[in-house]
């Protein structure tokens, strides 16, 4: 094997593993975005509900990532008034 196929091979093969750490590093970025926004949208919820006030709070598997949250107005209160 001469230099220029050695060359090209070790390029191809150190290409091809920067490539799948690219890949693996975008799809973590993008998962922490969304945790991040998560994040904000739970925040808002419980910074806007009423004090005193029940909070449901559902979640589901890591596949489906289902959420289900009810806030209710505390018990013989006002609803949030």
């Amino acid at each position: 094997m001469d230099s220029a196929t050695a060359a090209v091979t070790i390029v191809s093969i150190v290409m091809a593993k920067g490539c799948g750490l690219l890949g693996l590093w975008l799809r973590l970025r993008w998962r922490a975005q969304q945790e991040q926004a998560r994040q904000r949208c739970l925040a808002g919820v419980l910074g806007a509900a009423p004090v005193g006030g029940l909070l449901e709070f559902e979640t589901a598997g890591t596949d489906g990532h289902r959420l289900r949250m009810r806030l209710r107005p505390a018990p013989g209160g006002r609803g949030g008034v």
